[in-house]
């Protein structure tokens, strides 16, 4: 291991890579002196680097984390090295510790890992109260990564690569090539570490880096840039898709929490490519999850079928529903209240996707075009007024029925669909149902002409 007293901030100072780093900084327009940043540090040449170049500007405040695979048996060494440095630095030092043995069937390493990885620099970034995460991607992960993504058609998303900016997550090296890195690294001193699993070939990514991103770069000039400027030219043409999206098309869905409603009327003459992003965008999912051309191809086949209640399971939690008008999507683990909760005068309340209020009238309201949301409060001021889950079994007499009904029954009825019968709600007064929530009231507590004291009760869609 080099010694951590090799570098020289003088020499980091006076090379071009750092005016270059300034510089490319300078491009991050939120990026404001004093900001408080998290450091990805792997103990690696690329990180290493990150974090010297990052001090030696001195105008942020700094914070490192440090994530151990525990992949290999030296991995040890690569947190003493990065421990080592931010003492030196005076730059405060968080780490975690990774057991494989947790890596779940049907989940590939790289995936556990980057997923453990930013689950861990976002704890710090709270902890912290920073305001941005920064790793070191240069520009050959960036080529190395399109090339993996069109080995897997994932479409032009995945070859729009590593964005610069996600979030709060920043990318400033990605302008460099590995080996302007290198020779930086070895003209100022910097510390680092190999990771010896770099040279596995067996390992997707090393093998793309070694057996043809190098060969590559070292018989075309400027190969990296040029790749560069193709992942510029995508990513132009995607961004194109996205406005056209999100200025014609998403102000026309209804959108609530963890829930959409496409319109069919509104996409049958889509083209199909544009259906599969208004539904990534929808769910706010295409810059965090690349889809395979064949989860692509599946939910192209779902908008062809025409059968009314066909479903569709889609990528990061999603699922759709194909009803009679439009088109449903809903997360597949909604945070549904099991937990009924009381209702009081004039105390709202939240239950799953909506927002629940009662409020007291000071005389009886007749006008029949408001009796579903008006109750006779006399009938129900002594009871225990609770919202609640529908179950199986539950009944009332919907108003203006002579006999019960059971709430089952009474949905199909309505024509609701299954994810909104999931989240249906009922209002109960000591156990009795009062109101199927937005939909009807009970017949026992309609107004009358003896009515006296009037509740009016308000359902209102929490909008995302």
């Amino acid at each position: 291991m080099r010694e951590l007293q090799t570098f020289d901030k003088k020499l980091i100072q006076s090379d071009p890579i750092f005016e270059q780093f300034k510089d490319d900084l300078a491009s991050f327009s939120d990026l404001k002196k004093g900001d408080g940043i998290v450091v990805a540090v792997s103990g690696g040449m690329d990180s290493m680097a990150l974090l010297l170049l990052l001090d030696t500007i001195h105008e942020f405040e700094l914070f490192v984390a440090h994530v151990n695979h525990n992949l290999r048996p030296d991995s040890d060494k690569d947190e003493i090295l990065v421990r080592g440095i931010c003492d030196v630095l005076d730059v405060p030092f968080f780490s975690t510790s990774l057991n494989p043995d947790q890596i779940e069937k049907g989940e590939s390493v790289e995936e556990w890992a980057r997923n453990h990885r930013y689950r861990f620099f976002n704890e710090v970034l709270e902890k912290t109260n920073c305001k941005w995460i920064m790793t070191a991607h240069h520009g050959n992960d960036q080529a190395e990564t399109v090339l993996m993504n069109l080995s897997r058609q994932s479409g032009i998303s995945g070859l729009c690569g590593i964005g610069k900016q996600n979030g709060n997550v920043l990318r400033p090296l990605l302008g460099f090539t590995k080996k302007k890195l290198t020779d930086f690294a070895k003209r100022t001193g910097i510390p680092f570490r190999e990771d010896s699993t770099n040279s596995d070939l067996s390992i997707p990514r090393n093998f793309i880096r070694h057996i043809l991103v190098k060969p590559w770069e070292n018989n075309v000039q400027n190969l990296v840039k040029g790749i560069q400027g193709s992942i510029e030219h995508f990513s132009e043409w995607m961004e194109a898709l996205d406005h056209f999206i999100f200025e014609l098309i998403i102000p026309k869905v209804n959108r609530s929490v963890n829930q959409f409603e496409i319109p069919l009327k509104m996409i049958q003459n889509l083209p199909n490519m544009a259906r599969v992003r208004l539904v990534q965008l929808l769910m706010d999912a295409s810059d965090h999850e690349l889809w395979s051309k064949h989860q692509i191809e599946q939910l192209k086949s779902f908008f062809q079928k025409n059968e009314i209640g066909n479903k569709h399971i889609l990528p990061n939690g999603w699922r759709l529903l194909r009803d009679r008008t439009s088109i449903i999507g809903k997360e597949m683990t909604p945070q549904t209240k099991k937990t009924p909760v009381e209702l009081l005068p004039d105390h709202p309340v939240d239950f799953n996707q909506y927002r629940y209020e009662l409020v007291l009238a000071k005389k009886s309201n007749l006008d029949s075009a408001q009796n579903r949301e008006q109750v006779d409060w006399s009938l129900l001021k002594d009871h225990k007024l609770e919202i609640r889950s529908w179950a199986d079994g539950d009944s009332f007499q919907p108003l203006g029925m002579a006999g019960h009904q059971k709430i089952s029954d009474f949905l199909i009825n309505e024509k609701v669909d299954r994810f909104a019968k999931e989240s249906q709600a009922v209002l109960t007064a000591n156990g009795d149902i009062v109101w199927v929530c937005g939909r009807r009231i009970a017949d026992w507590v309609k107004l009358t002409n003896k009515t006296k004291e009037t509740a009016i009760l308000n359902r209102s869609q929490m909008i995302a």
